[in-house]
């Protein structure tokens, strides 16, 4: 399970906007998003189990997701676990493109997976099933258990929604270019998201609707990918938030850096039956100049 929607350079004031839910059995434990003690660069939240982290950030704007690729192959309990590769990234200072290329060599090593790293200037998606790292082109780009902009039911809702939204309060009409047919639908959609404030659009407005958006517990019967799991299941698992007495959403979580140097990280917990049980805040700056140039 899990879902990453990624809003890459989508608006002139907003050049990163990264949303994930992060999914998993409920009994498996996990410490909440924060500063790392033994690696303080990084702030995510550790999957205490294994000792990864499904997301994370750097205070130098350097961000890293994973999702597992769902398929009916079983997975051997002996690999590395795959939120090692988001430490790896955010612990190294390697550009995202170099470091996508070197561990392609040997991406096997891992159970299969879904990468998303980034920084201020570029950002990579890199999976097990791809035969070279691909550069994120400017728009929204989803990826949950299949492929990067796989079109499964809740990728493409949240695809939609997040474009329309964005090119609602000033995104780049590229938003929705690629899906036309789409536009409507998405417009009404992004017209029940909150409303920024009468300041016009700041982080606090993109994490609103952000996990208003990660928060939609729609489930689908159509239109739904084959991974090896029974019908009842597969469209248990179409939704954005999953609910399950023992595997489900986790944790939803958004990120967003502003063109003026602004972070801000926010991460919600769910216990098993959906409800919040915490969230997490953080907010830091960085000179605006990172966001300036072209790629590293």
């Amino acid at each position: 399970m899990s879902l990453i929607a990624i809003a890459w350079r989508a608006h002139p004031d907003f050049p990163l906007i990264l949303l994930m839910n992060h999914d998993g059995p409920h009994d498996r434990p996990a410490a909440p998003a924060a500063w790392w003690p033994d690696a303080p660069h990084c702030f995510a939240g550790r999957d205490e189990a294994r000792g990864g982290a499904w997301m994370g950030v750097t205070r130098e704007g350097r961000y890293a997701a994973v999702t597992p690729y769902r398929d009916s192959e079983p997975v051997d309990p002996a690999l590395p676990s795959r939120g090692q590769l988001t430490l790896d990234y955010l612990a190294s200072d390697d550009t995202p493109v170099a470091h996508v290329r070197q561990f392609m060599r040997n991406r096997g090593s891992h159970p299969p997976f879904n990468l998303i790293v980034g920084s201020t200037r570029q950002a990579y998606y890199a999976g097990t099933h791809t035969r070279l790292p691909l550069a994120l082109t400017q728009g929204v780009h989803t990826v949950s258990n299949g492929l990067l902009d796989e079109r499964w039911p809740k990728c493409a809702q949240l695809d939609s929604l997040l474009g329309a939204y964005l090119l609602t309060h000033g995104g780049f009409s590229i938003l929705l270019a690629a899906y036309p047919k789409l536009a409507a639908s998405a417009a009404r959609g992004a017209a029940d998201l909150p409303k920024p404030g009468a300041g016009g659009l700041g982080p606090d407005d993109i994490a609103a609707a952000g996990f208003a958006m990660l928060g939609d517990r729609t489930t689908y019967s159509s239109g739904l990918p084959d991974t090896g799991v029974d019908e009842d299941e597969e469209e248990r698992l179409s939704a954005c938030f999953v609910v399950g007495a023992d595997h489900g959403t986790r944790s939803s979580s958004v990120l967003v850096m502003a063109r003026d140097g602004r972070v801000r990280f926010e991460e919600r917990s769910y216990d098993a039956v959906g409800n919040e049980s915490g969230r997490v805040l953080e907010n830091w700056s960085m000179e605006p100049s990172v966001f300036s140039g072209g790629e590293d």
